[in-house]
């Protein structure tokens, strides 16, 4: 059994290897972006469907992030309001529109869109509708997945095709990663962890980003840590009627 884990843990640290040598220029990027919507006054969207709308709620009102990031969540794109449900939902076309229409995503804000494949409706079309709004798009995608399915959307597009900034996690196709002896499928899929370091190097980028142009940034404190909450009280105060999931 053990060997298993330490496979996993090596598989794990490959990655994030790689995406640190390979993707270091895309999140610089991405994080410029952030931090010029963030001086304009503006907020940064996350969405993702399925298990990635987890990685947008990762980021949100999280202890040592950026007060400016909006979820995009919505319960039926989610595994809590029926799983397959929200696979069929994905492929649906008009979707992403209406939330992007409900969240009023607005000309000069970003949005990061989490989606491992990349190849379906909604990812793709609020991609687009990002774009026809003004606002630039941050896509987390692996392109070696994307590029072995096809695109299961009418724009025959894939994510990476229609974002501003693609960061490429490298998820490898099925997203499992370790073999068991005795088992034909693989199990322990990687793509959370991977892509919640892609999301925290992003903030520790866009914070950075913002000191070198001489910006301090609003920083949510645990409200576990004495003077947590009195701290956050003038961010809640800012955002509490802008932001909708606060």
């Amino acid at each position: 059994m053990r060997r298993y884990i330490e496979n996993f843990k090596g598989k794990i640290f490959e990655l994030i290897e790689r995406i640190c040598l390979e993707e270091s220029e895309n999140i610089l990027s991405a994080s410029k972006i952030i931090a010029e919507c963030i001086k304009r006054g503006n907020f940064v969207y996350a969405f993702g469907a399925g298990h990635s709308m987890a990685l947008a709620l990762d980021i949100f009102y999280r202890a040592g992030g950026l007060p400016q990031i909006y979820p995009i969540l919505d319960l039926s794109l989610s595994a809590y309001n029926g799983a397959l449900k929200s696979t069929s939902l994905e492929r649906i076309l008009g979707y992403a529109k209406a939330l992007l229409e409900y969240y009023d995503l607005k000309d000069g804000s970003a949005l990061i869109i989490i989606s491992n494949s990349g190849n379906r409706t909604v990812p793709v079309e609020a991609g687009m509708e990002a774009k026809r709004r003004g606002a630039k798009v941050i896509a987390i995608t692996s392109k070696e997945y994307s590029r072995s399915l096809p695109a299961e959307n009418p724009f025959g597009k894939k994510l990476y095709e229609v974002s501003d900034v693609t960061i490429d996690n490298k998820m490898p196709p099925g997203d499992a990663v370790i073999e068991i002896e005795g088992l034909p499928t693989k199990v322990a899929a990687i793509s959370t962890i991977i892509n919640s370091f892609i999301l925290q190097s992003l903030t520790i980028a866009t914070v950075n980003e913002l000191l070198q142009e001489g910006v301090i940034p609003k920083i949510w404190m645990s409200a576990h840590l004495p003077g947590g909450e009195e701290a956050n009280k003038a961010i809640i105060a800012e955002y509490f009627d802008r932001i909708k999931p606060l």
